[in-house]
């Protein structure tokens, strides 16, 4: 989150907090989830558009252009953004950095795409744990499982 949008966030003053909600009012990423070229350079904290052009093509993530102004998928941005982060933890703790990054990441789903990004499998954990009552329902539960 750019500096500028955190100090609002932390801030109690009531012209600050009305200014964040006409930023957010403003935004397009409300509706489409998409970002100006200039929100993204927040993002980054680059102050150029064109080196956040250059960043973007790296990247491989598209521009997309509506009227005269380019956007892109902040989705897209997101999962860039938490895969390097994603990777690091990766080379770090390899044994448990997936358990780690589910910790820190922002979303169930920017998880499970960053690891989709990086080839990797995603584990699903249990909910509920089954309890059996006798034997007939521990044969039943073991076929289940085989399956």
């Amino acid at each position: 989150m750019p500096l500028k949008v955190m100090n609002i966030l932390n801030s109690d003053s009531a012209i600050v907090k009305r200014s964040l909600n006409t930023y957010n009012m403003n935004s397009i990423n409300n509706n489409s989830g998409l970002i100006t070229i200039n929100e993204v350079g927040d993002l980054l904290m680059i102050s150029t558009s064109q080196s956040v052009k250059n960043w973007l093509r790296a990247k491989g993530i598209s521009i997309v252009k509506f009227s005269k102004t380019n956007f892109v998928y902040e989705i897209e941005v997101i999962c860039e953004i938490q895969k390097q982060l994603a990777i690091n933890l990766r080379r770090n703790y390899p044994s448990k950095w997936k358990d780690m990054y589910k910790l820190i990441a922002p979303s169930d789903s920017i998880y499970e795409l960053v690891l989709i990004q990086l080839g990797e499998e995603i584990v699903y954990k249990p909910l509920n744990k089954v309890k059996t009552k006798g034997e007939k329902d521990e044969k039943l539960l073991k076929e289940l499982l085989a399956l």
